[in-house]
């Protein structure tokens, strides 16, 4: 039988209402927060020393770098973190400055809590499934 293992976040966000915000939605989609941290430096060391299964990253942060800057290094370092990039601004904007460095998922501000966890359901399911699937768990009768 397939382990059954709880979903590992990170969530990147300087307003800290938003922040505890999004803390308490993940962990009533039955998320472990593994770090909340509110600017890129500290992303950058928490990611250094965890391996999340989604990182929730505002594009715009405090500070010298932005989500961007968290983004990119995640792209580069851990490709299969299924990232969501959480922003304000309107998407026309910011598409340019994006391209080349997708996150998997774009959600604009504010963040509806019903939409978060059905995304992190269906996609650490997919997750799953394809982690299975490797392993040869599925499809074997």
């Amino acid at each position: 039988m397939p382990e059954i293992r709880q979903p590992t976040v990170a969530i990147v966000e300087d307003d800290e209402i938003l922040a505890f915000m999004l803390d308490e939605t993940c962990k009533s989609a039955g998320c472990r927060v593994i770090g909340r941290v509110g600017n890129a430096r500290d992303a950058l060391r928490l990611l250094h020393n965890a391996s999340p299964d989604f990182l929730i990253l505002d594009f715009a942060l405090d500070g010298k770098q932005d989500g961007l800057n968290v983004l990119e290094a995640v792209k580069e370092t851990s490709p299969e973190m299924f990232t969501i990039l959480v922003t304000g601004w309107d998407l026309n904007d910011i598409a340019g400055r994006i391209d080349g460095i997708q996150p998997d998922q774009i959600l604009r501000k504010p963040v509806m809590p019903h939409v978060l966890i059905d995304l992190i359901e269906k996609s650490f399911a997919a997750k799953q499934d394809r982690r299975d699937q490797e392993e040869g768990l599925i499809g074997v009768r």
